[in-house]
Parts: C-alpha cells; structure tokens; sequence
C-alpha cells in the first residue's frame, strides 16, 4: 500500500497545537478556525495509527508517542521553510544591519551567538539590545527578538528553539542555614525571591500525576531584573525559580544551586526567536536564526561563570 504524502499543513497544526496547549490559541496562531486545526490533527493520527494528544474537556496533554514526534515535526517544518527561503533568495547573502534584542538573562548566551554570527558574515552590522523592558518589536524596528517564556501571541512569527523547565532552586548556602524544604507546601516558610516582572510574582503553581498545588509565597526582595534574581538567589539570599536554560543546568551541575522537587512540573517554557511580518524572514534574520538552533543543537552554548 502506497503511504500517504506528507501534509506538512498537518504537522504545522499539531505542532502549533502542542506548543500553544490549547486548540483555539494554535488556530489564532496559524490564522485558521479550531475545527480546521483539530480536523488536521485527528487526520495526523489517523494516518500515524497513534494518539499524539490526550484530550479531555479540562486540558489536552501530550502523549509519549506525541512528544517524540514533536522534535520531528519541528526539525521537518524548518527544514521545509529554510528550502523556501533559499528558493525565493536564491544565493542571497545577509546583508546590511541585525537589530535585535533579548532579556538581559540571555545577554551572554545571545552575545556568544553574535560573535559566531560576525565571524561567519563579516560583511554585517549587529545592533543589539539586551533589556528586561518589554518592548514594541515593530513600532522599535527589531529585526528579531529572543525569548524566554510561554509562547506569547505577539503579532509575531515564533520560532522554537529548545523547550525548557521552570526549575526552583536555592543556594547551598541558603539550604545550609534555613533548612532544604522537601514539598512545594513548605516553601511558604522559606525566603522567596521574586521576579517583578512575572504576572503572579508571589505565587507558584506546580504539578505532579495529575495533582495540582499552588503555593503562596513571602520575602522581603524583589527584583525587575532575571539577571539580579540569579545573582541574589546565587548568593544565598533565598529560593527562586527560573528557565532551565543552559547557563541555569550548568550551575545546577557544578553545584553551586540546587534543584528543588525534581519531581514537580511548574509549566513549560521555550527559548524562541521571533520576527515581525507573515512571510519568511529576510536572509540576515534567517541566518541568525539558523545559527542559533546550530548552537542549541551542539549545545554550544554560554554557561555564566563561577562567581566571586
């Protein structure tokens, strides 16, 4: 039996559907209906022969099956969009001026990138700013944004670049002198540093086998800033969370932060590039972004140095 072509239109919708969570939010981003989306999705698994997404009227979840096939998709679907930008560009090379920016978090991750990014097209011109103000990527004239966070319906074109945890964590320092708590309950007598910049900054919501908990928290510091969160939390000030980006992992590994209930889900997050306009990027824009998934990839990535 001849196997079915493949629809990439299909695999857009599920993946638009497993990154965004809901069928309604991946139908506003693909600018389509939710019962075309679901259609292209229950016609994806009935060509599989396998349930990618397990839905109920509460939520929709990821099957083990769906996850895997996620990478694939993903790796698929830019594969097919850089094809079409080579064919509409031909053999047009980056030119003129990058202006992009990213949280001040990622400044050093992001900085490692532009140096590659130089050396590899030297002819460029990169202005970059790293800032935690939230900013008008249009109305600014950024060429590309760099993100860490749910996926946010912008306006703009999103492209994922790793899915990542919220990890809680705290120094050794801080669990030395106040204790280490062993469920997410006890973190309402701990010291929390908060991140201002967060909707619920003094709250934290996580879930294991189904069980939800949300927890309340208190402190006496908080910060507009990742970057001073990080450093406070790094110097024993008390617990946060953050993204498990490669920098947060390699302090993790080396000791110098621990991870809290490891076994706790706190919602997903993604590193992502996105762009203004409904078409593929110009050449410039697409290069630093292929770059960047190459980084990713190797993880080859900047991992923030051993302080003090």
């Amino acid at each position: 039996m001849k196997a079915p072509a493949i629809s990439f239109g299909r695999l857009a919708a599920f993946v638009a559907v497993a990154e965004a969570g809901t069928f309604t939010a991946a139908a506003e981003r693909l600018n389509t209906t939710k019962s075309a989306v679901s259609q292209a999705v229950a016609l994806l698994e009935r060509e599989l022969g396998t349930q990618l997404l397990q839905r109920s009227t509460r939520k929709l979840a990821i099957t083990d099956a769906g996850a895997a096939f996620l990478a694939d998709c993903r790796e698929l679907l830019a594969g097919a969009e850089a094809a079409m930008e080579r064919a509409r560009t031909g053999h047009a090379q980056p030119s003129g001026t990058l202006r992009l920016t990213s949280p001040q978090a990622s400044a050093g991750m992001v900085a490692s990138w532009i140096a590659a990014y130089s050396e590899r097209y030297p002819a460029m011109r990169v202005d970059y700013v790293p800032t935690d103000r939230k900013l008008d990527v249009i109305a600014e004239h950024f060429d590309l944004t760099i993100r860490i966070g749910p996926m946010a319906d912008s306006g703009l074109r999103a492209v994922v670049l790793e899915e990542l945890g919220l990890w809680t964590v705290a120094a050794p320092s801080y669990l030395a002198r106040h204790g280490t708590p062993r469920k997410p309950a006890e973190l309402a007598g701990h010291e929390w540093i908060a991140l201002s910049l967060l909707p619920a900054p003094w709250s934290i919501d996580l879930e294991r086998g189904g069980r939800k908990v949300r927890v309340k928290l208190r402190g006496s510091i908080s910060a507009a800033s990742t970057d001073a969160v990080l450093q406070l939390v790094r110097q024993g000030a008390g617990i946060s969370f953050f993204p498990s980006t490669a920098n947060v992992r390699a302090e993790v590994e080396a000791g110098r932060l621990v991870r809290l209930f490891p076994g706790w889900a706190s919602g997903r997050m993604f590193l992502y590039a996105a762009y203004p306009g409904n078409i593929a990027p110009p050449a410039k824009t697409r290069a630093f972004i292929d770059l960047a998934k190459e980084a990713v990839r190797s993880r080859d990535k900047y991992v923030v140095p051993a302080s003090g």
